[in-house]
């Protein structure tokens, strides 16, 4: 029974013994796997979330050893179709591994890293323009001769979304009368779901229709607002200021009393439309007090501001320039001169452009150096005139400056109607050589009587004898005729004989 009884006593110490050792051995071989495994980490840096398809995003991963290590790498998962383009190896040998699919990714690093050493590796990553909306994951690895793969650690989430919608819109026709109706195309990009707009620009959205029509009961410039969204991907504003443009219908009377002038314009005008080269339109509010100036914008416009002090308020008030081809068909005949452009300005409504309405009227123009030059005409002869009771009347006008390709002026006028620019001709003083008589002078081709010729007429101030000199020379430049001295001085020795003769 001894025996037994020692045998046993024998086996659990053999068994405790063996269980020992299992233990031990187990927690040796999980202290090997834990140190092993940190003794390598990595961690990924994603630049930019979320991103739209085609757009591109950097990411940074970097490698840090716990203990001396050799042959590190990295592998890099990517999702089916995103390329990618190196920025940063850091020495490693990249390439694309066939034992992978398509888009795995591996750096590899020949030399060893001591503990503490790390290697970053950076790159830029393309998603494809057809990409859906949606998360995507990078995943990857790190490991070493002897180490197990270890998991990047860090950011791994791609948000893939669209972009918002680009607000965009086209309208017909832009300008007439009220009532106007007009009619709105939604010409947006990035899918859009809803649209508000805002016919207005008074900010209460007036439809949500895509392609709704708006109609203006009342004259004026109005700007126009579209908002287009999509529910999932944002919206988008797009404003039009002064978009569209309404007048009101009148009949335009092109002469008036004192120094007003036709009114109105627009579709109203009695200017047929096979003249009208250019039509353009500016409108603004004309308060009392407050100085108003209407400028044009358009390549082919010569006019360049029209402005005014008003003695009244009117509101909202509309100027309209007519660039015409000929002259226009309300004068009965052209402006003097040669003419450089023909117009009709309207301000306002029949009549608004009165005295009694608005003081100190001017219209800015221009010239181009080029008609001034190949016509010969001087700077000081251009001039602006107004036709006004069935006359054309020249305006008086200062040049006010001048650029590479213009010469700009400026004019003051009573009114507007009817317009043409035009090269002033010069006057010319003719003179008629009458034969003497015995017992005559001649003053500005009529004989003087004896009575005149007793009071010395001729010799008066403010009497001139007429003289063969043109305008010209009266303006310091000189020009001569061969043998006209001789001429001038052989008359006035024969009227200095007569004179002394009859005396």
């Amino acid at each position: 029974m001894k025996i037994i009884g020692s045998l046993e006593m024998k086996n659990v110490r053999i068994t405790r013994s063996f269980i020992l050792s299992l233990l031990a051995l187990l927690f040796l071989t999980g202290t090997t796997i834990s140190a092993s495994a940190s003794g390598l980490t990595a961690s990924r840096e994603i630049s930019t979330d979320p991103v739209y398809p085609g757009e591109s995003f950097t990411v940074s991963v970097q490698i840090q050893a716990g203990h001396y290590l050799e042959a590190p790498a990295l592998d890099e998962n990517l999702p089916a179709g995103w390329s990618i383009s190196p920025v940063d190896n850091d020495g490693a040998v990249f390439r694309e591994s066939g034992t992978f699919k398509a888009s795995t990714l591996e750096w590899v690093w020949v030399e060893s890293l001591s503990e503490g050493e790390g290697k970053t590796v950076i790159y830029e990553v393309t998603v494809p323009p057809d990409s859906e909306p949606g998360t995507y994951s990078i995943t990857g690895a790190v490991s070493a001769y002897s180490v197990s793969a270890v998991p990047v650690a860090g950011d791994s989430r791609v948000l893939v979304t669209l972009p918002p919608p680009e607000a965009l819109f086209s309208a017909s026709p832009l300008s007439g009368t009220a009532p106007l109706t007009v009619t709105f195309t939604d010409l947006s990009t990035g899918n859009p779901d809803s649209w508000e707009w805002d016919f207005e620009g008074d900010g209460v959205f007036d439809s949500a229709e895509r392609n709704p029509s708006h109609t203006y009961e009342t004259p004026g410039s109005y700007t126009v607002t579209l908002r287009a969204s999509n529910s999932s991907y944002g919206s988008d504003t797009e404003t039009r200021t002064g978009y569209v443009s309404v007048t009101e219908k009148t009949t335009v009377k092109t002469t008036s009393s004192g120094g007003g002038g036709g009114g109105g314009g627009g579709a109203g005008s009695p200017e047929p439309n096979s003249n009208i080269g250019l039509k353009e339109i500016s409108s603004g509010q004309v308060f009392k007090g407050t100085h108003a100036s209407y400028i044009f914008k358009a390549e082919t416009n010569d006019i360049v501001t029209v402005e005014f002090d008003p003695k009244r308020s009117f509101g909202k008030t509309t100027a309209i320039v007519e660039m015409l081809k000929n002259t226009s068909a309300m004068v009965e005949e052209p402006a003097p001169g040669t003419v450089y452009k023909n117009m009709n300005i309207w301000v306002g409504n029949s009549g608004f452009s009165s005295p009694e309405n608005l003081e100190n009227a001017k219209i800015s123009f221009r010239v181009n150096r080029t008609w001034i030059y190949e016509n010969g005409i001087n700077e000081s002869m251009i001039t602006l005139y107004r036709y006004n009771e069935e006359d054309w009347n020249s305006l008086s006008t200062s040049l006010i400056g001048d650029d590479e390709n213009y010469l700009y002026f400026t004019s003051e006028t009573p009114g507007f109607s009817p317009f043409a620019i035009a090269g002033r001709e010069e006057g010319v003083q003719k003179m008629e050589i009458f034969p003497l008589e015995s017992e005559s002078q001649v003053v500005n081709g009529e004989k003087l009587t004896e009575e005149e010729k007793e009071n010395g007429v001729g010799e008066k101030e403010g009497e001139e004898i007429e003289n063969p000199a043109s305008e010209t020379e009266k303006e310091g430049k000189t020009k001569s005729t061969p043998g006209f001295e001789a001429l001038f001085a052989a008359t006035g020795t024969m009227v200095s004989y007569a004179f002394l003769k009859k005396r």
